[in-house]
């Protein structure tokens, strides 16, 4: 937090800085004084404040003679509201010993817009206002951290195999190679314009398979790219009946079913066995809202597109979605471990909980993630080229309607 002392007497100015350094939060180097009224134009014209602290009694030049008549010091708010050369500040409060002046500035024709305090030796009223008036501009500072935010990409899509990555890169043409020489992994960008907005994108695939590889690009992508939303598209196993290849899950939650430890078993029992301690993170509830309406025609439309016939609709599939660090290809195991826990689960994958674990205990940017991946698979030994690459080409489109169609920029 920037503050801004306008004032050239001492007194007032020592017992102004004594409230400002009893506060927790402002640095030394944040809190500036002037002895003039051109000196603080000066600052404003460089830079922004949050609090200017103003003694209407205040010379134009250091040196200069002036009545004790507030005049300049009230032009000067004025100047300020009206002049957008200045960097306004973000909140001003005028302190005056003078009570003639109170009255001018409470002067419904002068029309001043800000507290002003009177200031007397004797009291410590003025002190109490001012330290509350800085405490919030404290916390409204805090508060507003990460709401000016500025994102450089609208989208960061993550896939972990190459055959999503092929359904992706179908998505859009012109994608340009993106090189960070700190960086082994290779990014794509693209733009493009929606409906009149410039849409900026950026996909790449992990290094490897699982949870760890997604944290980790996830980590980059914030970093390098600090996107507002941040997609994971591919292929999943479904979970559970009235399912079919291609189905498009959306992860309403992603869950940790192999967080736990191993103990010793009982005897008669194996050797060791699992004791399980799930870990959940949520989906964002309004983007949940966005995204749980009726989208038949969209997915019959992307059905129809497939280079192939299917004998069965597409549908969206909204639950849980099981996550491990290993494949799981037994539907006992599928019950024993997935299931008995979570009983509402609909798909498992190996790296959505590694995506969502970043973005929330990261950087703190308020990216939204989600994780869209189609069924490729029911956690068995059937699976095949033909239903992961539909499944992979199901989720993209999907993906690619949302950012088109649903995802909110502005």
């Amino acid at each position: 937090m920037k503050i801004l002392l306008v004032d050239d007497e001492s007194r007032k100015l020592k017992r102004l800085k004594g409230i400002i350094n009893k506060l927790e939060g402002i640095a030394d180097n944040n809190i500036i004084h002037v002895l003039d009224l051109n000196s603080a134009k000066n600052i404003l014209k460089q830079q922004q404040i949050d609090l200017m602290v103003l003694d209407l009694i205040i010379p134009e030049i250091l040196g200069d003679d002036f009545e004790l008549n507030g005049i300049a010091g009230l032009d000067f708010v004025d100047e300020i509201i009206a002049v957008d050369t200045y960097f306004k500040p973000k909140d001003i409060i005028i302190v005056t010993e003078y009570d003639d002046l109170i009255e001018k500035c409470c002067d419904p024709d002068k029309g001043i817009l800000f507290p002003v305090l009177k200031y007397d030796e004797s009291s410590n009223e003025w002190e109490r206002l001012l330290t509350s008036k800085i405490k919030y501009g404290l916390i409204s500072k805090k508060s507003r951290k990460f709401q000016d935010f500025s994102y450089d990409y609208d989208v960061a899509i993550i896939t972990a195999v190459e055959l999503e990555t092929r359904a992706v890169n179908r998505l859009y043409g012109n994608w340009q190679k993106y090189y960070n020489p700190n960086d082994p992994t290779n990014y794509y960008i693209n733009e493009f314009y929606n409906s009149g907005k410039k849409l900026k994108i950026v996909t790449a695939q992990q290094r490897d398979p699982g949870m760890a590889a997604a944290a980790t690009l996830t980590g980059k992508m914030l970093m390098h790219f600090k996107p507002k939303y941040i997609l994971m598209v591919g292929i999943a196993a479904g979970v559970g009946g009235n399912k079919n290849f291609g189905d498009i899950i959306i992860a309403d939650e992603v869950w940790n079913y192999s967080s736990g430890k191993y103990i010793a078993g009982n005897e008669g029992e194996d050797m060791v066995r699992f004791l399980p301690d799930p870990k959940s993170i949520s989906l964002d509830r309004m983007l949940l809202g966005q995204v749980s309406i009726d989208y038949s025609d969209v997915l019959f439309q992307i059905k129809k597109n497939w280079i192939e016939s299917v004998n069965h609709d597409l549908k969206l599939v909204i639950g849980p979605l099981a996550c491990g660090t290993a494949v799981i290809a037994n539907e006992e195991i599928v019950k024993q471990l997935i299931q008995a826990h979570s009983r509402k689960t609909v798909g498992l994958d190996m790296e959505s909980y590694g995506m969502f674990y970043s973005v929330c205990n990261g950087t703190g940017l308020k990216t939204t993630p989600l994780c869209l991946k189609s069924i490729s698979d029911f956690a068995d030994h059937e699976k095949g080229d033909f239903y992961q690459n539909y499944a992979a080409y199901t989720s993209a489109n999907f993906a690619k309607y949302l950012i088109e169609n649903v995802l909110k920029f502005a």
